[in-house]
């Protein structure tokens, strides 16, 4: 050991110090790591494949990460996507190919923050991952299914680490105080548990900083620093209800209270790249024709989320919100679909006509006749799903539709 190692070992903060060193050890995610878990299953059968292990944030993915390092025999390389380059990775696949060859030895290469690659680092994983290389455990905090490309995502198993419940929580806190020889009231315990929201470094952060205060401080004034520090959700299920009002505000067209929404979920903690996505979804579902460049300003609100971080996105996000609130209203895209989709669960199932099918039979193209228009079958059994709202920009949709079919 270097002579200056202890040095690092007092700075580390306590939830760094209570990493689970094994499996036995880890508090959480019961589905994939406990007694019958398949990722347990696989680590102990030496059978764990390409992976990405995707959650929020003290959940545990980083620290598996670690167990998996101490429990299998395998060389273990660990990066981090906000630093790594493609010149990094080429660095392990040589030491990965040096274990194979000298020692046929497997190298796992654990790649945190992976969503922060992007599609041409990402690509250079592909081959390595594929002939076996290496095995690839990624982890992130974003859904892969938008952030890593389909390429890589066709050759991983993606695995969801969910929040931690308020009991792993309060079994992680005890561990902290066990660990420190301390003791702590319940409802000190209690309001660490309510602004943890299931991560466990915050949780021990807290139980951190009540160690250095409490011998100078009241638990009087302790609790009134932690519960100025609490984030605006006062229980889980207010995010949800926050998220709902908002959306509803939106809806029902008013800019003040959905601004004022917008503003308690970013306070709350809220991820930015969440609430654009739910606006994304509100151009079409609510305003969809009636105003189609509300879509355009929704996609350009979760573009920047992408690019820009708190605090300056959240006004990027407050003029889409404000756009979208009073744009005009119509739901008609979204009846038509769930229209269509209902009439084919019920067993509507039509066959292909046979002008427009591939190889055709009298198909007539549009762009030989008048207008680039022609009367001609579409389905065998026309029904109607697209009825255009009452709105200035579908009355005149309506009008075009009337004038092209005689409707």
């Amino acid at each position: 050991m270097n002579l200056f190692q202890n040095n690092y070992k007092n700075v580390e903060p306590l939830a760094y110090k209570l990493r689970p060193k094994n499996l036995d050890d880890f508090v959480g995610q019961e589905k994939l790591l406990g007694k019958d878990g398949v990722i347990r299953r696989l680590i102990l059968n030496s059978a764990l494949s390409n992976s990405i292990f995707y959650g929020p944030p003290g959940c545990g993915k980083s620290s598996l990460g670690e167990i998996i390092s101490n429990t299998l025999d395998c060389n273990f390389e660990k990066l981090n996507a906000t630093t790594a380059s493609v010149s990094d990775i080429r660095t392990v696949v040589e030491t990965a190919k040096r274990n194979i060859e000298l020692y046929n030895k497997r190298t796992i290469l654990f790649l945190d923050e992976i969503h922060r690659f992007n599609k041409n680092q990402q690509d250079a994983l592909l081959s390595y991952t594929e002939d076996g290389t290496l095995t690839l455990i990624g982890a992130t905090t974003e859904n892969p299914y938008y952030n890593i490309n389909n390429a890589l995502l066709s050759r991983v198993m993606v695995f969801e680490f969910k929040a931690l419940t308020n009991e792993d929580i309060s079994k992680l806190i005890d561990k902290g105080l066990k660990f420190l020889n301390i003791s702590m009231s319940d409802k000190i315990k209690e309001i660490i548990i309510d602004i943890a929201q299931g991560d466990s470094r915050i949780a021990l952060n807290y139980v951190e900083m009540y160690n250095n205060i409490h011998s100078q401080m009241t638990e009087d004034e302790i609790f009134s620093i932690f519960k100025e520090r609490q984030v605006s959700f006062d229980k889980k299920q207010d995010k949800y209800d926050m998220i709902s009002a908002f959306i509803k505000s939106v809806r029902g067209s008013d800019p003040d209270a959905a601004v004022y929404w917008l503003a308690r979920l970013l306070d709350g903690g809220e991820d930015p790249k969440y609430i654009a996505r739910r606006l994304f979804i509100e151009a079409s579902e609510d305003i969809g024709m009636a105003n189609p460049e509300a879509l355009l300003i929704a996609n350009a609100a979760m573009n920047a989320c992408e690019r820009i971080g708190m605090p300056e996105v959240r006004i990027i996000l407050s003029h889409a919100t404000v756009y979208l609130a009073i744009s005009s209203k119509s739901n008609s895209v979204y009846e038509a679909i769930d229209g269509a989709l209902a009439d084919i669960k019920k067993g509507e199932l039509q066959e292909v006509p046979i002008n427009i099918c591939h190889d055709n039979v009298g198909y007539k193209y549009p762009h030989s006749y008048s207008d680039n228009f022609v009367k001609q079958k579409y389905m065998n059994k026309k029904k109607k799903y697209y009825k255009p709202g009452n709105n200035k920009n579908e009355k005149m949709i309506a009008e075009k539709l009337n004038k092209l079919w005689n409707e």
